[in-house]
């Protein structure tokens, strides 16, 4: 006998902000037999008392239990959660509520696709991590990212002085509003706005794009996932910190005296993928409507 598939369900609730949506999703997992692991908020959704519902104050403690993560949202969402679920190695199959996402596997009205998930008829997409490492007078952080690593001077639209340095090789002297280290996943984000190339997601690799460079010879570089990149920026602005945001959501301002190295994760993101389209499938439904 098949052992039931533990489901942890995550909700963004400004998608879904009477939670209709995520009752339709819980029921429609409970009726594929899965059982629903979900937050405490939730406990009203179902509508009756079930065993095969548990439901858990701590997020942690729910995906220590869990074999998959299901997320409503866009692909912010699925940022939210992506490193805590690589870290207990739970692949996360992503429901469309917001506009493009890239990393969700259906869209909203493609419920009926969730008995694809809980019958085991998908494939899973290994997406390459970051590890930021930051030292700040003798005392480091850390961060992880999926999609990208943006070093900025901590007062909005100031330019900076940065050095970046590839493997402790010259450093390059870049003056800008700011530095974008992409995975290929992240390509199409962040990067993409400020003149990166889009990289096919199958390959592992780093880019590190400009933000706004005061300079014609200050272009996008794409280098090897191997890389150690480390980065230090200097603000024109007085009394004015360097600012480290990770998926744009994770972040801290640091000194200028931080050294930034950012390097490959030994974590992967395992993105849920429903049928048989490919990295230049999504982007041409996503990025231009064919």
């Amino acid at each position: 006998m098949k052992d039931q598939l533990r489901v942890a369900v995550f909700t963004n609730p400004d998608r879904d902000p009477d939670y209709s949506y995520t009752k339709k999703v819980i029921r429609t997992l409970l009726a594929c037999d899965a059982d629903v692991l979900t937050d405490m908020r939730f406990r009203g959704c179902v509508g009756e008392s079930r065993e095969d519902v548990k439901f858990y104050t701590y997020t942690e403690e729910m995906l220590k239990n869990s074999d998959v993560v299901v997320v409503l949202g866009g692909d912010g969402s699925i940022l939210d959660i992506c490193d805590r679920a690589a870290a207990h190695d739970l692949p996360i199959f992503g429901i469309n509520l917001g506009h493009l996402g890239y990393l969700t596997a259906i869209e909203k009205d493609e419920i009926r696709k969730l008995a694809d998930l809980t019958d085991g008829n998908y494939t899973t997409d290994e997406r390459m991590m970051v590890d930021v490492k930051i030292t700040d007078s003798g005392i480091s952080h850390e961060l992880h990212a999926l999609n990208d690593v943006v070093i900025t001077s901590g007062t909005r639209a100031k330019i900076a002085d940065f050095s970046v340095k590839c493997d402790g090789n010259k450093a390059i002297p870049i003056r800008a509003d700011g530095i974008i280290v992409a995975t290929p996943t992240g390509s199409t984000a962040y990067s993409l706005s400020a003149g990166g190339p889009v990289i096919d997601t199958r390959t592992e690799l780093f880019c590190i794009t400009p933000v706004s460079p005061h300079s014609l010879s200050s272009r996008p570089i794409v280098v090897s996932a191997d890389s150690v990149i480390t980065v230090s920026g200097k603000t024109l602005a007085a009394q004015t910190d360097i600012y480290i945001a990770a998926d744009g959501r994770k972040g801290l301002s640091v000194s200028e005296r931080s050294v930034i190295e950012i390097r490959r994760s030994p974590m992967k993101t395992k993105l849920i993928r429903i049928g048989n389209e490919g990295f230049f499938d999504i982007l041409t439904k996503k990025m231009y409507g064919i």
